[in-house]
């Protein structure tokens, strides 16, 4: 039987990988991209009225009254593109976009909002709010750090369920994954900024940052634990991994994946962590407050849940006798039988 589990494992993990990467990813299509037609004109509502008629609704079209508050919109993330009609017979058209929210997403809104110009024989401007620093001139460095906030959270716990299950009590726990969730930020960050450098400034909020998503990862993989034992270990990379990278908006647009893509990217710790450093990198900060928030209530609900678990565990097994004075969260996760 250990042989059977032995295979299975890699196995379903290089399944789920493929499949859920190539289903998300291979075919990035629009679908519903929130853009504004700027203007207060008969013109402008016609335009966005024909944006939102396209065949697979590739936009979501509003009509907004002036340039400045289309920039509003866009530095908040509110919508990914903005189309300026011409102010007079013989001026251009102007795209804005942000290209630190994403620049896979920028040309795709550069390349369902240009046509609507040349159907109209107008040469268009392009112009960017946010463009990418020439230190991230690919807008890589908060997928990889993000991932690697995940990871840094995820594998210590899976390290501790199968090597070192006298740490696992809350008690003990907690504190020391604070610890280490501080250290390992300050080591990423150390990495992505003074030695590789990725990101400059920032510092504090990125520690911050770093640390938050850290900690929320492995409260939530400890509570996989207290549910599953070691078989935690496949869930726990599915969700924040093989879910959390083509839901996370920070490679390809959550516009252009499968919808139920698009709303993992609203719930999951890795595009929540992504989205945050996105926005403290190239947004001052604007629309992070949300991002934080899935951190803050999956940590919390975690470690609710796991106290649940182990107080229940702590009075069944008083109940039945075999209680051993321990403190109610003295639950050492489950171990696989050995095989006979």
């Amino acid at each position: 039987m250990k042989y059977v589990f032995v295979f299975a494992f890699p196995f379903v993990m290089a399944m789920l990988l493929v499949g859920i990467y190539t289903s998300a990813m291979h075919s990035p299509t629009p679908k519903n991209l929130p853009v504004a037609v700027v203007g207060t004109s008969a013109q402008a509502k016609q335009m966005a009225a024909g944006l939102n008629k396209a065949d697979g609704s590739p936009v979501d079209a509003r009509v907004v009254a002036g340039v400045e508050r289309a920039k509003e919109l866009l530095h908040d993330r509110d919508i990914v593109g903005a189309f300026v009609p011409p102010a007079t017979a013989d001026g251009d058209a102007v795209i804005y976009t942000a290209q630190a929210a994403g620049a896979a997403q920028a040309e795709m809104v550069k390349a369902v909002l240009e046509p609507l110009a040349s159907a109209q024989h107008l040469d268009v401007v392009e112009k960017d709010i946010a463009a990418l620093p020439a230190h991230d001139g690919m807008g890589v460095t908060a997928m990889f750090t993000g991932i690697a906030w995940v990871l840094a959270g995820y594998i210590v716990v899976a390290a501790i369920g199968s090597g070192a299950p006298e740490l696992n009590p809350l008690r003990r726990l907690v504190p020391l994954m604070a610890g280490w969730a501080s250290l390992m930020s300050l080591v990423i960050w150390l990495l992505v900024g003074p030695v590789i450098g990725a990101v400059e400034g920032h510092s504090a909020a990125i520690l911050g940052l770093g640390a938050l998503s850290i900690f929320t990862v492995s409260m939530t993989q400890t509570m996989l634990f207290r549910l599953l034992g070691l078989l935690a270990v496949l869930p726990g990379i599915t969700l924040f991994v093989f879910l959390g990278v083509p839901a996370s908006g920070l490679s390809v647009s959550e516009y252009a994946v499968p919808g139920f893509f698009r709303f993992l990217h609203d719930v999951l710790p890795l595009p929540a962590a992504g989205e945050a450093l996105r926005s403290v990198l190239y947004f001052d900060g604007s629309a992070a407050g949300a991002h934080l928030l899935v951190l803050a209530v999956w940590t919390v609900a975690s470690l609710a849940l796991t106290a649940v678990v182990d107080l229940r565990r702590h009075r069944s097994g008083r109940e039945s006798g075999s209680d051993t004075g321990g403190s109610a969260v003295d639950f050492q996760v489950p171990q696989p039988a050995a095989a006979t």
